[in-house]
């Protein structure tokens, strides 16, 4: 690996198509989770820094619209070339900077290479665009046609648990119809992204088309207030999605803002054993929960408690938990020392408010030599009710909540009072309770007999209530969310 590093030092920001350094003075740092090790320092850029990304995006807009779409789409060809190549150093950055294993990373890599694919698209896409020959009788006639065209500059504002995969929702769609792009990564682990910069320019992508700019909140709030930032795409917890929706829609720009989760998982007594359980326990513990598609709630019916619940801790304690590049690792650690401490904080609420543990991951211990990471292991906690704090906000840790609910109508209920719509599971072996829920479930992503319901690129990315703020969704509603139509009338006399 060429670029894989133990320390990369002061980040750069990447904006007109070159790495030049922040003009703050102030840095965060950013960790190695597994070790409990700074492994980079980030800036945390200034209105000027900020000023000088949307001014280079700007300047690349007007000549970048103007280029033909299958010209742009070329570049992107060359991107996914690109990005094949440099797989291991883009696996390995991800895994070190956010904690997640090998596998983890190989899988973040591979949905966004389907992200570009989906992008690939857009020309069919287009195919929606309409024109009415003598839609007027006059004389002469009036012909009508709709177009669509970019808008602008974007801001990408993204979490931290997929720093290449969730940017790169966005980015591809965004250039390729005619927008150009500034990131703010989040500031917890920006090396992965801020390296993938150097894949555009290989790309031949002009400069000013994708930029990035390092920071923390004041630096995303600065891009908001941007007079010349037409919208905003940000994922990241419910709050802030709040504020971040709220900001931009006041100041007239666009706003895309998928937000937190507690998705229920109700788990029927007709499940097929072996593969629910496997399936279950992955969904809740893989990238130790730190997912907004994650199960955040076990809901068993009936009998399914007794069937299931040993099955359950025994699949739980094979998990191993480990040093993130190690092979054997199962899961890694959190990916920062605060978030640990929230998930921590969680639970023993949840002691406290009446709930009993299966298993205790607080207890976990590590080799030695990591002994400084952010590591929780995983953690089951029964007799949990619906009205813990628990069982109704997002953990964002290898948590498992479990409520009992005597039948399919009080699970329901209970999985429907969330205040959350990401989405809903249910494990069975009956058609009819599987249309039921998928019916009833209020939530914008519904799997049946899986734990994750992550809908492809070429599919929308839905989200309901507290989950979603915005009109147009992610993935294809990019479409609608990156140009603007235009109907243009014509009469010749």
């Amino acid at each position: 690996m060429k670029y894989f590093s133990e320390n990369y030092g002061v980040l750069l920001n990447y904006i007109g198509g070159n790495y030049i350094e922040a003009s703050s003075s102030r840095y965060l740092q950013s960790f190695d989770p597994g070790l409990g090790k700074v492994i980079a320092e980030v800036p945390i850029s200034s209105k000027e820094d900020v000023d000088k990304a949307v001014s280079s995006a700007l300047e690349a807009f007007n000549k970048w619209s103007n280029l033909p779409i299958l010209d742009r789409l070329q570049y992107l060809v060359k991107l996914k070339i690109i990005i094949e190549e440099r797989i291991d150093d883009l696996v390995f950055m991800i895994s070190q900077n956010v904690g997640k294993t090998v596998r983890e990373g190989r899988g973040e890599i591979q949905r966004t290479i389907e992200a570009i694919d989906s992008a690939l698209g857009i020309p069919h896409l287009f195919m929606t665009v309409r024109k009415i020959m003598n839609i007027v009788k006059a004389e002469p006639e009036i012909d009508m046609e709709m177009v669509r065209e970019p808008i602008g500059v974007f801001a990408i504002i993204s979490p931290f648990n997929f720093p290449i995969m969730i940017p790169m929702w966005f980015i591809p769609m965004a250039v390729t119809l005619g927008n150009t792009v500034v990131v703010k990564p989040s500031e917890l682990d920006p090396v992965p992204i801020t390296f993938f910069m150097r894949l555009f320019k290989e790309a031949g992508y002009p400069d000013g088309v994708v930029n990035l700019v390092n920071g923390d909140a004041s630096t995303s709030q600065y891009l908001i207030d941007h007079k010349d930032v037409a919208g905003v795409a940000f994922v990241g917890s419910t709050p802030v999605a709040e504020k971040i929706y709220s900001s931009a829609c006041s100041r007239g720009k666009r706003a895309l803002c998928q937000a937190g989760a507690k998705n229920p998982v109700i788990l029927m007594p007709d499940a097929v054993p072996e593969p629910s359980i496997e399936n279950i326990v992955s969904g809740f513990f893989d990238m130790a929960g730190q997912r907004c598609l994650a199960p955040g709630l076990l809901i068993t019916v009936g009998e399914a408690y007794e069937k299931f619940k040993h099955l359950i801790i025994e699949r739980v304690k094979k998990i191993k938990v480990g040093y993130q590049l190690l092979n054997e690792t199962g899961i890694g650690p959190l990916a920062s020392l605060r978030g640990r401490e929230k998930v921590v904080k969680m639970i023993n609420r949840a002691l406290e408010e009446g709930a009993e543990i299966l298993l205790d991951g607080q207890g976990y211990r590590v080799e030695e030599k990591y002994s400084r990471g952010f590591y929780l292991g995983p953690t089951v906690l029964d007799n949990v009710t619906p009205d813990m704090e628990i069982a109704h906000e997002e953990v964002f840790g290898p948590v498992m909540p479990i409520i009992r609910a005597s039948t399919f109508e009080e699970a329901l209920e209970i999985a429907n009072s969330r205040q959350y719509g990401n989405t809903g599971t249910i494990y069975t072996s009956s058609g009819k309770w599987a249309r039921e829920f998928a019916r009833r479930m209020n939530a914008g992503n519904i799997a049946v007999n899986m734990a994750v319901a992550q809908p492809n690129q070429f599919f929308p990315f839905p989200g309901r209530r507290k989950s979603f703020y915005g009109v147009l969704h992610g993935q294809i509603d990019a479409l609608d969310f990156f140009t603007d139509r235009k109907v243009i009338m014509q009469r010749w006399w």
